[in-house]
């Protein structure tokens, strides 16, 4: 049990590091014509990634 939620945070850890892979490409102008903060999109990439099961 101990050992599946490790595995299930670092599941989440590195879908979010994926997801900051693009965010982190896209350039202040861009983030701001679509009404987003970079924080924001962060804070948002965090709680989907833990929405993921695979």
């Amino acid at each position: 049990m101990f050992i599946t939620a490790v595995f299930d945070v670092l599941k989440r850890y590195v879908h979010y590091r994926t997801q900051l892979a693009y965010v982190d490409q896209l350039d202040e102008r861009t983030l701001h014509d679509i009404g987003f903060t970079r924080d924001q999109l962060h804070a948002e990439a965090w709680a989907r990634a833990a929405l993921v099961r695979a």
